[in-house]
């Protein structure tokens, strides 16, 4: 089955319910107020379950803002895909406030993908983040010398990844790898700084997850974690075309996004499906893609598909 016989109906633009939602949403005078909602019903979710959302936005956004311009590379350039409104963000994902929120956004979906779960915010994402790691180690083959994280964001991914790495290079009595976390925004990048207190990661790199500037050959393992439903089927396709000229033969790549085929997704409520679709532009071509053979297409072999939680997927194969 492909992920376009999977897709759920909601996400469909041309017909039921996924025509409705998407005419909704492209008027203004409707999308401004379920952007409103989406966030303060995001924000008091969080806070409810002990993320402190607001308090921890402030901090971040003081401790970073001087970290900004050296956190940016000149020549780089945002396309327009990515400054487009999602996220409940009207100018995407280019604005301190998205770049001050994402860490308690990721800990807010890790903790909405076990709701019947008496969890904190640490154990949530523990829980995602082990399950992710387990489905990449059976492909691990040798010293990971240099791993890159496409689309780190801030870091919470490359984080865990660096602790999980550095861990398991311990117990084989292997060196630690470089780690490289890469994003196309520098405010991310900077809360990315902020974040890392531990120095877990090598280089905080400003480029595009296309156009990476990195060798050819040079790494043996890319992440690449909730990063694709965030991107029209051209940029995804060019991500991948990028990844598999940056890993060595036998690298590995490891894909964590949104299933199609979840029963959660599928089964989502109509008010809920719209505003999850009003703050992502681009999770209808994402449903509508074939990323199995996206993959096969750009060389990956070995394919491997795990759910990591009720909600996501992780896809792990070779170059």
């Amino acid at each position: 089955m492909t992920n376009a016989a999977a897709s759920p109906r909601w996400a469909d633009s041309s017909r039921g319910l996924g025509r409705l939602i998407e005419t909704l949403i492209g008027i203004s005078v409707f999308r401004r107020p379920l952007f409103f909602q989406a966030r303060q019903l995001i924000i008091r979710t969080a806070e409810r379950n002990g993320i402190p959302w607001r308090q921890r936005r402030e901090e971040l956004r003081l401790a970073a803002e001087p970290l900004r311009s050296s956190s940016t590379s000149a020549g780089v350039h945002p396309p327009d895909y990515y400054i487009a409104r999602f996220h409940a963000y009207e100018q995407g994902n280019l604005c301190w406030q998205a770049a001050a929120e994402a860490e308690q956004a990721t800990d807010a979906m890790a903790l909405r993908v076990w709701p019947d779960q008496q969890l904190t915010p640490v154990e949530a994402q523990q829980m995602l983040r082990d399950a992710i790691h387990s489905a990449v180690e059976p492909l691990l083959n040798g010293v990971q010398h240099r791993v890159l994280d496409l689309g780190c964001s801030v870091g919470v991914s490359t984080q865990a990844l660096a602790r999980w790495l550095n861990s398991r290079a311990a117990q084989r009595g292997e060196p630690s790898p470089e780690l490289i976390g890469l994003d196309l925004s520098p405010d991310m990048l900077a809360v990315a700084r902020v974040r890392d207190r531990e120095a877990l990661v090598s280089e905080w790199r400003h480029a595009a997850a296309e156009a990476t500037g990195l060798a050819a050959g040079s790494i043996d393992l890319i992440s690449l974690q909730f990063v694709c439903h965030e991107l029209p089927q051209q940029a995804t396709q060019a991500v991948l075309k990028e990844a598999a000229r940056l890993l060595r033969p036998g690298g590995v790549l490891v894909m964590v996004d949104q299933d199609p085929a979840s029963s959660v997704l599928q089964r989502l409520p109509a008010p809920v499906a719209t505003l999850l679709k009003s703050t992502e532009p681009y999770i209808e071509q994402y449903f509508s893609l074939d990323m199995p053979l996206a993959l096969q297409q750009e060389g990956f072999r070995d394919l491997s598909i795990s759910a990591c939680d009720p909600r996501h997927r992780v896809i792990a194969c070779l170059r």
